[in-house]
């Protein structure tokens, strides 16, 4: 399956690339750079197989009537929506990104997007005094000395934190055109440390009924 993505994708690309009307940042990006761009949708894809097939699995399970097993992914799911909706701290292993010069609530959306698509679980924007937990509903605007996030102002250097692959998070940012390059052309810079123990201790908290 990875194979033919692969392929097509790549025979898309290169149609894209070689026609005379189109223009942006593939038709003048290297080689390497397209390697790295299909490398990336390839790693999108075996993740979407393999959350599929998960699901697949567990509809199997309760279909079958196992009461143990289906109490179980019942758990497991409750404690998946209470990290979606933000109202618990999370540790684990991820990535941090500090971006420091010019940010743009649009560079700083696209960015927060591409950790999205790269599988991240759980994500927290902060700057020198406070942290703001990123949910569904968040939303990014301008703010004179940087940006805010969901009403909250903050200062740059803005630190995101992100659990996931660091594996995937880290080349999600640095595609042509992505979260580096944007920054870079500003005359900003943008410094990705993985590591093992990524703390997101921002809560959302839950609505009173």
């Amino acid at each position: 399956m990875i194979t033919i993505i692969f392929a097509l994708v790549g025979f898309a690309t290169t149609s894209v690339i070689t026609s005379g009307g189109t223009s942006g940042v593939l038709a003048n990006a290297r080689q390497s750079d397209l390697v790295s761009v299909l490398d990336d949708l390839a790693s999108r894809q075996a993740r979407l197989q393999a959350e599929y097939d998960r699901l697949e699995n567990a509809r199997q399970t309760l279909l079958g009537g196992d009461q143990y097993q289906a109490l179980n992914e019942a758990k497991r799911r409750a404690a998946a929506l209470r990290v979606l909706a933000g109202s618990e701290p999370v540790i684990g292993s991820g990535i941090t990104v500090t971006i420091s010069g010019n940010l743009s609530a649009t560079t700083l959306l696209d960015a927060i997007q591409e950790l999205r698509d790269g599988g991240a679980t759980s994500i927290q924007v902060a700057d020198r005094n406070l942290a703001i937990r990123i949910i569904a509903n968040s939303w990014f605007a301008d703010s004179p000395n940087g940006v805010t996030v969901s009403g909250t102002a903050l200062q740059v250097p803005i630190v995101i934190s992100a659990i996931g692959d660091s594996e995937v998070l880290e080349p999600a940012l640095k595609i042509p055109g992505g979260l580096q390059d944007t920054v870079g052309s500003g005359g900003g810079t943008v410094s990705v440390v993985a590591s093992q123990d990524i703390e997101i201790s921002a809560v959302v908290p839950l609505p009173k009924s």
